[in-house]
C-alpha cells in the first residue's frame, strides 16, 4: 500500500485525527491538518508535472512544511530526497547535481540552488486537496538519503514504501511509542535516523513530535523538553556530552527514554548518561543504508559498552578477512542482513540498489559477546597502522574525551620527517581550559592506559574538528589537516 495512504488511514481509524501531530513554535498541528496539507501539497506537485518515480529534492528546514511535502510526494508515488540546508552552497550544488531531481522544493533565498528553479512550500498549497493515491507496493521507492561521505563521495540510498513497517517492527518495538508520547530528535530529517525519529515512527504510532527549524543547542533542547514535556529524546553522543554539562541538565529527569546513535559512544559519556538516566538511556546502532536502527539495547535487555543485540527481522554476523564467521569475543567485520538494506548509488537517476538476501558489510570492526551483545571498535576504513600494529582511533579518542576539559577529539596517523609513522591527536577544549596544562595531563593519561603504538606523539589544540554535513568526524579532512601541519 502507498505509505502516505497507510499513514492517513491509520490516523482516521485509530481516532488520532484531532490529536497533535507536531508542535512547532507556538503552534500545534493536528493529524487532520497535517494530512489535509499534504493532500494540497500533492495536488500542487501534480500540477507541476510530478509523477510516479520522479525524484523531488527537499531543501527545507525541519518543519511541518517539510513533513507535508514528503507525504505529498509519497502520495504521488514520487521519491523524496531531503538534503542538509546548513551545508555550504557549494555542497548544496553538488547534492542537487547528484540527486538530479525532477523538481526542487526550497524556501526563498536558499543558497546553492541557482542551477534549478525551486518552488516554495507555500506555492504548493494553493490547490484543492488531491484525493487519489498512486499505486505503490512494498518495494516501490519512496525516499532516499545521502550517506555521510566520511570515507568517499556521498551516495544516495533509496528506501521503499514497505521499509517503515520493518523499522516499526524492529526499533519501533524498542521505543514503543504511544499517542501520549512527545518526541524530540536532535538529528535532523535530512538524515535517515532523524527522518525516522520525526516522521515515520511517531506517525505510525500516533505520537506527537516537537520540531525546531534551527539546529538545536543544548539550551534550546532543554527548553523544548521542559515546555512540551518531551518523553523521548533522540541524539548523537557528541550532543549528549555537551547536554550533560549544561547547568539545567536535570531537565532530562522527565524523559521516558533517551536514545543515542550516529557515532561511537565514549565510555565517559555513557557512564554519565547512565548515572543521570539509569536504564532509560539506550545505545542503538544503524546506518543510512539500513534506514534506521537494527541493533539496540532495550529497557529489558541492555549492557554497557555495547550497542545491544540484533533486532528481528534483521540478522548479523562477525567475520574474518575471508568472510568466515568468527567465535564470540574475536574481532572481525560486522555484516548484517535484512529486508531494508539499500547500498547507495552515485546518482539519483540510477536504479536503486537493494540487497535483502545478501550480507551487507557495514565497515565496522566489532566483536559479539557470548550473550549476543555487540561491541564496536571503530570503522575498518579508519584503522591506522603504527609500528606494524592495527590501531582503532575511536578507542583512543574515547580515552581522550574522558578528560573533563576535552570536548571532542580526533586521532590519525602522520608520516614524520624521519619517514616513521605515528599518531597525532587533535582536541577541542572547553572554554577557559589551559591548553598546556590539559596537553600535559592528556599525555600522562595516554601513557598510563595505552600501548606504545597507540600513544599520540603530539597533541594539537584546534578550535573545531572537521565534520561532515551530518555532524560526524570527517576523517579524510582530519588526515589532510594533520598532513598540512
Amino acid at each position: 500500500m502507498n505509505l502516505a495512504l497507510h499513514l492517513a488511514e491509520l490516523a482516521r481509524n485509530k481516532g488520532w485525527s484531532w490529536r497533535g501531530a507536531y508542535h512547532t513554535g507556538d503552534r500545534t498541528v493536528s493529524y487532520a491538518e497535517l494530512y489535509a496539507g499534504s493532500a494540497r501539497c500533492a495536488a500542487g506537485l501534480a500540477a507541476r508535472g510530478v509523477k510516479t518515480g520522479d525524484r523531488v529534492l527537499l531543501a527545507l528546514p525541519d518543519s511541518v512544511g517539510l513533513v507535508q511535502a514528503v507525504l505529498g510526494i509519497l502520495q504521488l508515488g514520487a521519491v523524496a530526497i531531503p538534503i542538509n540546508t546548513f551545508m555550504h552552497e557549494t555542497a548544496i550544488r553538488r547534492a542537487v547535481e547528484t540527486a538530479n531531481p525532477f523538481l526542487t522544493i526550497a524556501e526563498p533565498g536558499t543558497p546553492g540552488l541557482d542551477q534549478v528553479s525551486p518552488v516554495t512550500p507555500a506555492q504548493l498549497h494553493g490547490h484543492e486537496p488531491a484525493t487519489e493515491y498512486a499505486t505503490a507496493h512494498a518495494d516501490t521507492p519512496a525516499f532516499a538519503f545521502f550517506t555521510s561521505g566520511t570515507t568517499g563521495s556521498p551516495r544516495l540510498c533509496f528506501h521503499t514504501h514497505g521499509d517503515p513497517a520493518v523499522y516499526d517492527q524492529a526499533i519501533g518495538g524498542v521505543v514503543d511509542l504511544t499517542p501520549d508520547d512527545i518526541t524530540l530528535s536532535v538529528s535532523r530529517m535530512y538524515f535517515s535516523y532523524g527522518f525516522g525519529n520525526s516522521i515515520l515512527l511517531p506517525l505510525l504510532r500516533g505520537g506527537s513530535t516537537v520540531l525546531s527549524r534551527e539546529r538545536l543547542t543544548e539550551a534550546a533542547a532543554l527548553e523544548l523538553i521542559a515546555r512540551y514535556q518531551v518523553s523521548v529524546l533522540y541524539g548523537q553522543p557528541s550532543f549528549y556530552a555537551r547536554l550533560l554539562q549544561h547547568p539545567f541538565a536535570a531537565g532530562l529527569d522527565g524523559l521516558r527514554l533517551a536514545l543515542v546513535a550516529g557515532e561511537p559512544l565514549p565510555v565517559s559519556v555513557e557512564t554519565t548518561l547512565r548515572e543521570t538516566l539509569g536504564k532509560r538511556f539506550l545505545n542503538i546502532f544503524g546506518t543510512t543504508e539500513i534506514g534506521h536502527a537494527l541493533i539496540a539495547n532495550t529497557l529489558s535487555s541492555q549492557k554497557d559498552g555495547t550497542i545491544g543485540r540484533i533486532l528481528p527481522p534483521y540478522r548479523m554476523r562477525i567475520v574474518d578477512q575471508l568472510r568466515r564467521e568468527v567465535a564470540a569475543g574475536v574481532e572481525g567485520k560486522l555484516e548484517v542482513r535484512g529486508p531494508t538494506i539499500a547500498p547507495g548509488v552515485p546518482r539519483g537517476s540510477d536504479a536503486p540498489l537493494r540487497m535483502p538476501d545478501d550480507w551487507y558489510v557495514t565497515g565496522d570492526a566489532a566483536t559479539v559477546d557470548h550473550d549476543g551483545f555487540v561491541r564496536l571498535h571503530g570503522r575498518l576504513d579508519d584503522i591506522e597502522i603504527v609500528g606494524g600494529q592495527n590501531v582503532h582511533p575511536a578507542e583512543i579518542e574515547d580515552l581522550l574525551v574522558r578528560h573533563p576539559a576535552v570536548r571532542a577529539a580526533g586521532v590519525c596517523s602522520v608520516r614524520r620527517e624521519s619517514s616513521t609513522t605515528s599518531l597525532r591527536a587533535h582536541v577541542e577544549l572547553d572554554e577557559g581550559a589551559e591548553p598546556a596544562e590539559v596537553i600535559a595531563e592528556i599525555d600522562s593519561l595516554t601513557k598510563q592506559n595505552l600501548s606504545w603504538y597507540e600513544i599520540p606523539e603530539d597533541i594539537i589544540v584546534v578550535e573545531s574538528l572537521p565534520r561532515t554535513p551530518v555532524g560526524k568526524l570527517d576523517r579524510r579532512a582530519l588526515r589532510t589537516l594533520a598532513a598540512v601541519r
